[in-house]
């Protein structure tokens, strides 16, 4: 913004105005014409307003799930229970044989007095992977959720 002032005062002076004008004025409409760039219309924009499309599929990724779960820990510890839930599902998504997200997902579930959904999780990690070396803890976990659900 100096420089433009100073090529301006350089050009009132010297009475070389309108050639100055294009130096001034030509790159101040390009700056403001880069950063507004229209916005393209294409088939998957609509369909993706419409709720057509389906849910892209996330490339499984250990530390993406670790951050997640690392950030619903502390939600959890927070006691926002709901906000670690989500967390702890997106955990599950980037790396779906975690029993650590699983578990981590069902405490979630109990403590916002969910125990229809964490039975659930315990029974789809069960379900999913029953030869896991957490797999006999899970199940008395479930027991013990499926009394306090009848």
């Amino acid at each position: 913004m100096d420089l433009q002032r100073a090529l301006y005062r350089i050009c009132t002076t010297v009475q070389i105005l309108p050639l100055c004008l294009g130096f001034l004025i030509l790159p101040a409409i390009a700056g403001a014409s880069q950063s507004r760039r229209p916005e393209l219309i294409r088939e998957e924009d609509e369909a993706k307003a419409a709720g057509e499309m389906e849910p892209a599929v996330k490339e499984p990724d250990p530390i993406q799930s670790d951050k997640n779960l690392k950030v619903g820990d502390f939600y959890y510890k927070k006691k926002n229970y709901a906000a670690a839930i989500g967390r702890y599902l997106e955990a599950i998504e980037f790396q779906p044989d975690s029993a650590r997200a699983y578990n981590a997902l069902a405490r979630a579930y109990e403590k916002n007095d969910e125990h229809e959904k964490a039975a659930a999780a315990y029974k789809e990690f069960l379900e999913k992977y029953p030869s896991s070396p957490r797999s006999k803890e899970f199940r008395d976990k479930l027991a013990r959720l499926e009394k306090k659900v009848q």
